[in-house]
């Protein structure tokens, strides 16, 4: 039997004082050493019991608390089965007592239990990451090597790769005649331009994204992160090889015309799309967009001091990679009041008022390339992803595609500047002054993410004094995104 270490008069939990062989309340001073001098020097033979924390304890039922530690006295003492039993009754006082959960799912044997217990802490608290773990362990994500790996603070090194790395990729076929295929950009539909096969219509994107925090942790998990400059195309269609740069998803075969797409290098250096937009606007109407942007009021003034009059132009579609981010958090907004009160006399005071709010934002867009620049594609920002359709490499057939080069760490941060601004416009109360100050701060307790492909026409514009000017056109709705003229060399 254990020690009953629950003080009798706060009912929180006494500590054994092991050298004195007495037991202690700390919170009230309650003493109590009769009977317990055997027990204790049973525990000294033994050693000293495990230290054990509770997160925001004062949050915890004090009885729950105490049946917890309880708990753990008779995990110390040999008997698991009454460890389980006291765990269980802690949580029949408190359900979201999450180290409760988390030692049930330690202690038991049952691999579906061990799944609800987790699951339940991460109910509670997204973000555990010690449950996490476990979780990822448990559904096969990593072993436990990787696991204790990902527990130190550090990324893995990234390695630059020499030399071009090999690859294996699809080639889109008509499973009829096998010619080349193409996309209708009205419905967004496969076809062969030769025989007339029409594929079904593509499957809406199911909308489910990676966890960022567990992907952060599988990314810790690695020792060595790869750095591939370039990698080596083998058409599947006429046998013939090429090195191509590392953006690269998918690319005509320059001998046979075939489309390839990328489906994964030798090292896993990078994922395939979750989803992809399809193109509404077609080359025809993107070219009349930027034509009438170029024809608005401040292009004909600007044609007052520079001769931006465009001499040629290319325009091409493209997929470009982006990472989409949905976060859930707590906005804290604080108002500090520093007006002079009614009573001139009386002494300035500022008051301080502060709210809480729960909010999410969804569909955060990050460009994952840095060409075209970035000044331009986060621009490209009012994408509707109600338009999603489950990614298949059949869907580029028509439009060539980037690989991202921005990963999803680092495009998370910058998410999470955008998050933050966002929060700030939407909470910035109007009455802010020099004398009341509105402070806005927003902590994200959950973030998850997605890679998809997004459709944009880049249309590369020759003046005829010679420089040079990118635009972009949403492939989606329209928008056009005019860059600044770039001066020919002289």
């Amino acid at each position: 039997m254990g020690i009953n270490l629950e003080c009798p008069e706060c009912g929180k939990r006494m500590t054994p004082n092991l050298a004195e062989a007495r037991v202690v309340c700390s919170h009230c001073g309650y003493v109590r050493s009769s009977g317990l001098d055997s027990k204790i020097a049973e525990l000294q033979q033994r050693g000293k019991r495990p230290e054990i924390s509770v997160a925001r304890e004062d949050d915890i039922n004090p009885r729950a608390l105490s049946l917890f530690y309880t708990a753990h006295d008779y995990l110390f003492g040999g008997d698991r089965p009454k460890a389980v039993e006291t765990l269980h009754r802690a949580l029949e006082l408190q359900p979201n007592f999450l180290e409760a959960h988390l030692w049930l799912a330690k202690l038991s044997d049952n691999e579906q239990a061990k799944r609800d217990y987790l699951s339940s802490v991460l109910a509670y608290n997204p973000g555990h990451l010690e449950a996490m773990r476990m979780l990822m362990v448990l559904n096969g994500r990593m072993t436990a090597e990787e696991s204790a790996r990902s527990e130190k603070a550090e990324m893995p090194a990234e390695v630059k790769v020499a030399g071009a790395v090999e690859t294996t990729q699809v080639t889109p076929r008509c499973p009829n005649c096998g010619g080349d295929l193409t996309v209708d950009e009205g419905s967004g539909q496969v076809r062969c331009a030769f025989c007339g096969y029409s594929a079904l219509t593509p499957k809406p994107q199911s909308g489910q994204s990676e966890q960022l925090t567990s992907a952060l942790l599988q990314r810790r998990a690695q020792a060595v992160k790869w750095v591939v400059g370039e990698r080596v195309l083998r058409c599947n269609a006429c046998g013939a090889q090429r090195t191509i740069s590392a953006e690269v998803l998918s690319a005509r075969c320059s001998f046979c015309g075939s489309n390839q797409v990328l489906e994964q290098d030798a090292l896993g250096s990078f994922e395939q799309p979750d989803g992809i937009i399809p193109f509404k606007i077609t080359r025809a109407e993107a070219g009349e967009r930027v034509k009438e942007r170029l024809r608005g009021l401040t292009e004909r003034v600007k044609g007052w001091f520079v001769n931006n009059k465009v001499k040629s132009a290319t325009l091409e579609g493209h997929y470009l990679p982006f990472w989409l981010f949905d976060a859930m958090g707590e906005v804290m907004r604080t108002r500090i009041d520093t007006r002079m009160p009614n009573d001139r006399n009386a002494p300035i005071q500022p008051t301080y008022q502060q709210e809480k709010f729960s909010d999410a934002v969804y569909d955060i867009e990050v460009c994952a390339v840095q060409s075209p620049p970035r000044a331009l594609t986060t621009q490209l920002d009012d994408y509707h992803s109600g338009a999603l359709v489950a990614y298949d490499p059949a869907l580029l057939a028509r439009y060539p595609a980037q690989i991202y080069t921005l990963d999803f760490d680092k495009a998370a941060l910058e998410a999470r500047g955008v998050i933050a601004s966002q929060m700030r416009r939407k909470y910035q109360q109007s009455e802010a002054s020099d004398e009341v100050n509105i402070h806005v701060m927003t902590l994200i307790q959950q973030m998850s993410f997605r890679l998809v492909l997004l459709p944009v026409w880049i249309a590369i514009l020759v003046e005829e004094d010679h420089d040079r000017r990118m635009a972009l056109v949403n492939g989606q709705s329209g928008k056009v995104i005019l860059g600044s003229a770039i001066k020919a060399k002289r």
